[in-house]
């Protein structure tokens, strides 16, 4: 479902992509005659009317669901590229210090896996897709407030039976009636 819009406002959406996202360079790119501070005030008033969200302006840059897939993808198996030294094997005598001398005249260069890349991108990812795990969960149980609950009590009221917590709520029912 596409919005109509005006040729100055498509004008002014595609200088407001040029220009980085700077509403007052934007107004200023399709009307050059009026000053930075009436650009400043009238570059913003055209973007609250056109309305633009930022998947439709993502969109208009390119930045498909498919190409941010292919950067996720790029992300999730960087790479980087680290100097070594490396030192033939030489037999010597256990505890004589007898090892061999590495120098600077035989570098090499090798791509290892960049784990703390990897691990933003997959960090992004999770958030993107809503699948973050919480450290902290919030159970509204028609009283005032909220509980806390942590992972270890979790694990107790998943061992107890019906009936016990049966009876762990309803002392509590009461003692709130009473208090009403």
């Amino acid at each position: 479902m596409s919005i109509k819009r005006t040729l100055r406002e498509r004008k002014f959406i595609k200088s407001y992509i040029e220009n980085s996202g700077n509403a007052t360079e934007a107004y200023m790119a399709i009307s050059p005659k009026i000053s930075e501070e009436s650009a400043a005030v009238l570059g913003f008033r055209m973007l609250r009317k056109v309305n633009i969200s930022s998947d439709e302006l993502m969109d208009m840059m390119g930045m498909t669901d498919a190409y941010l897939q292919e950067k996720l993808d790029e992300g999730l198996n960087a790479t980087k590229t680290i100097s070594v030294i490396p030192i033939p094997p030489k037999q010597c005598e256990p505890s004589t210090g007898d090892l061999p001398k590495a120098t600077s005249k035989n570098v090499e260069y090798v791509d290892v896996d960049d784990f703390a890349v990897r691990h933003k991108y997959l960090d992004t990812a999770l958030k993107l897709k809503g699948t973050y795990p919480s450290e902290k969960k919030d159970i509204d149980l028609n009283v005032k407030g909220s509980l806390d609950v942590n992972s270890e009590l979790d694990k107790k009221l998943a061992q107890l039976d019906v009936k016990d917590l049966k009876k762990l709520i309803k002392p509590n029912i009461k003692t709130n009636e009473t208090k009403q």
